[in-house]
């Protein structure tokens, strides 16, 4: 029996760019050598309470502010295809609200100063607009 030849190193194997474009988008010819250099890591950019980490992106801010325009939406209501009548939802509003005191309470000490400001003054606009269209209790 005749010893099986080593097998050669890894540094055989051939890898060949076949994309069509390159990384900033312009067109590759197929046949080009490989221009672009070695791709390096880039460090992960900053995130932020103002500056979110892509488009479309959300952070504890967007959240928040999400949730509040829920509750005005829902505190001012929307037209009944029907009647035509505009329905209010004051105790999805409320609850909404409700989600965002909880939150308050949860987060506390772990939010920017910023977050914080824009969380305290989201929840005081909130309770006076439903304060507003809550009805009057006798």
């Amino acid at each position: 029996m005749m010893p099986e030849e080593p097998k050669k190193a890894a540094d055989e194997i051939k890898v060949s760019d076949r994309r069509s474009f390159t990384t900033t988008g312009e067109r590759r010819t197929p046949d080009q050598p490989k221009a672009e250099s070695e791709r390096k890591e880039a460090p992960p950019p900053p995130f932020g309470p103002e500056e979110p980490a892509e488009r479309g992106a959300i952070d504890f801010d967007s959240f928040v502010r999400y949730l509040a325009e829920m509750a005005f939406h829902q505190m001012t209501g929307a037209r009944d295809p029907a009647t035509g009548e505009v329905i209010a939802g004051l105790e999805e509003a409320q609850q909404t609200i409700e989600i965002l005191t909880m939150l308050k309470g949860k987060t506390r000490g772990n939010l920017t100063p910023q977050e914080a400001r824009s969380l305290d003054h989201l929840l005081h606009r909130l309770r006076i607009e439903f304060s507003r269209r809550a009805p009057r209790r006798p």
